[in-house]
């Protein structure tokens, strides 16, 4: 099972991702987590190139890409070959968000090449955790982060919320405004209703 988790910076994904990982270790499940950009050598390299150096957003969507390629095919695929659970920090609804709807590239062009990264490989389920701009701000102050603009995060906000509507099938919205708690006891009931014994 390929397991992502969404939302803005500050929505507590990572943290999510992280409880959901060990959790199902404890569990007895075999299962990886990943962050999107990185989890490999070269991903690394690249999430900080994307961290560190001013580019344009073609050349942001491109190195994005170019991450998730490698993550996907020195990490995910071999993983969910050997059967187990992998849970993403990140993966193409970011890109869809975040360089599709926020920095405005042609929504085409971003689908086209997700598709070509991941090989057409979506996850089976997918949590967005949508909280309230107000509060994504104040969790991520003093954090290092690209993405602070109001304006631009709202923009991001309402692409997740719409990409959300429009995969229905793979994609549950959770109220991250509760506590962390009641967000992972949200993300356990959801995969127990998709069979998971957690």
């Amino acid at each position: 099972m390929l397991i992502s988790f969404e939302g803005i910076d500050g929505s507590g994904k990572s943290t999510q991702a992280r409880r959901l990982y060990e959790h199902l270790i404890k569990a007895g499940y075999n299962a990886s987590l990943y962050r999107d950009p990185g989890s490999t050598e070269l991903a690394e390299k690249i999430r900080e190139l994307i961290l560190s150096s001013q580019m344009d957003a073609t050349t942001e969507l491109f190195l994005f890409e170019s991450a998730r390629s490698h993550l996907v095919w020195y990490r995910v695929f071999p993983d969910l070959k050997e059967g187990k659970i992998v849970i993403l920090d990140r993966f193409i609804d970011s890109t869809t968000a975040y360089q599709g709807y926020g920095r405005e590239i042609n929504l085409g062009t971003v689908s086209i090449l997700n598709h070509i990264a991941i090989r057409g490989k979506k996850p089976d389920i997918t949590f967005l955790l949508n909280v309230k701009l107000e509060t994504a701000l104040n969790r991520i102050k003093g954090k290092r982060t690209r993405f602070e603009d109001l304006d631009y995060l709202r923009k991001v906000r309402d692409a997740y919320l719409l990409i959300a509507h429009e995969n229905k099938d793979r994609i549950v919205v959770i109220d991250a405004e509760v506590s962390e708690e009641e967000v992972f006891q949200e993300v356990l009931r959801v995969l127990r209703n998709k069979g998971l014994r957690v």
